[in-house]
């Protein structure tokens, strides 16, 4: 195993309501191990974090262009990008269930 492949053990102290949401993931999501739903959530975050950075940086661009009266795609397609994203998301969490 390469190092970058090695697993680095963290310990974490969660409030009483984040441990319990933490539960309710490990339950519905059905991993054996919790170490195995906090990489799936820190995972899904991580995707989830850059999809919507990706897509707001895209979404403002547009209608910054379309002030300035030089739209280059028009509302259908924006609404396109908007529900393309939010079907994105539900892909990179979708392994995350609640109990």
């Amino acid at each position: 195993m390469s190092e970058s492949e090695k697993r680095k053990p963290i310990s974490v102290y969660l409030t009483p309501k984040a441990a319990m949401t933490l539960r309710e993931y490990n339950m519905g999501s059905g991993y054996g191990s919790l170490s195995r739903t906090v990489e799936e959530i820190i995972l899904a975050f991580d995707s989830t974090y850059n999809l919507v950075k990706d897509s707001l940086r895209v979404l403002i661009t547009e209608l910054e262009k379309m002030k300035e009266g030089k739209p280059t795609v028009d509302t259908t397609t924006l609404r396109t990008v908007i529900v393309a994203t939010l079907w994105n998301i539900d892909h990179a969490i979708s392994r995350l269930n609640k109990e």
